[in-house]
């Protein structure tokens, strides 16, 4: 068999009822540790913790878990060095934190029906009746072929197109999600072919290299190099805890955090007055619940809102 598992070398600490697992194997030739959570487990839940700040802010590994309380976690999404802000969409508990414009989304709804798609590049996708969306990429394997369109989904950067440790996502038929780490370096392709003898029926690539986090139930596997933006988390008998921005939401409308100050340009001879989101560093939409006015230029007219939905 092409694709075969050469030998699966050790497990260790299974989760009850079979909920979580942790496994050693050599797959297409290359050693992997996977954490691999049984969906139909209904002591299972998956979910997304972000740094303080979003989207610009950064937390050591170790502080992200901490916060987040998962029983297993791996690093998520690619992040730019300069801004800190992911490269896609991130939702968590229905509500998009970070809107990103490219690559390959996981999306989990609120009864664990997951989905691995690419999203348009450039168009916001529409992510109504998610409960977890993390964007990534780029894809590896779609509906059980290698589905490698790297460069379409907008990755670029040579040190993502090499050959590196990786760590990658993915979904099988007797619906599992497998959080994989490759231990040497491989190249995209090589990646697709090693999810797709771990029986992923569809995968994608995750962040990478210095960024390579991994965590077990109370033991870490790894420690990246620097700090993240964003962690993939598994929880058994536990709910994904809300970002504080999220749960500042939830409070009476009297009692929301005072908005923050977002300075006005009024000196600009386009200025224009339009009401700018409090909540998320000034990214504005009319149809935000908690908005400023200011004054600002047409050139610097946002477009989005990382926080909030749009009116259905």
């Amino acid at each position: 068999m092409l694709f075969a598992i050469l030998s699966l070398l050790m497990v260790l600490a299974p989760g009850k009822e079979d909920t979580d697992s942790l496994l050693y194997q050599i797959a297409a030739g290359v050693p992997v540790e996977i954490i691999r959570v049984n969906l139909a487990s209904p002591h299972v839940q998956i979910g997304v913790t972000v740094a303080k700040g979003m989207p610009h802010g950064a937390e050591s590994f170790q502080r992200l878990l901490s916060r987040s309380g998962a029983t297993a976690a791996i690093n998520g999404a690619y992040f730019s060095k300069s801004t800190l802000e992911p490269i896609g969409d991130i939702v968590i508990g229905g509500i998009m934190v970070c809107r990103g414009w490219m690559g390959t989304a996981l999306s989990i709804t609120k009864d664990k029906q997951v989905s691995i798609k690419r999203v348009r590049r450039g168009f916001g996708e529409n992510w109504a009746g998610y409960e977890t969306v993390l964007a990534c990429g780029p894809a590896l394997v779609l509906n059980g072929k290698v589905d490698i369109k790297a460069e379409e989904e907008g990755f670029q950067d040579p040190h993502i197109m090499g050959s590196t440790q990786r760590m990658g996502v993915g979904v099988t038929d007797d619906n599992h999600l497998l959080l994989v780490h490759a231990r040497t370096g491989v190249t995209f392709a090589k990646w697709a072919v090693v999810m797709l003898a771990l029986h992923c029926r569809d995968a994608m690539n995750l962040d990478a290299g210095a960024s390579i986090a991994m965590n077990y139930r109370g033991h870490t596997l790894h420690s990246p190099g620097r700090e993240l933006t964003n962690i993939l988390g598994i929880y058994v008998d536990k709910s994904p805890p809300k970002p504080e921005i999220l749960a500042a939401l939830d409070q009476p409308s009297n009692k929301l955090p005072p908005p923050m100050p977002i300075p006005a340009d009024s000196s600009a001879v386009d200025a224009v007055t339009i009401n700018l989101c409090s909540e998320s560093l000034g990214r504005a939409t009319e149809w935000c619940p908690v908005t400023v006015k200011r004054k600002v230029s047409r050139k610097k007219l946002p477009h989005f809102c990382t926080v909030h939905h749009a009116p259905s």
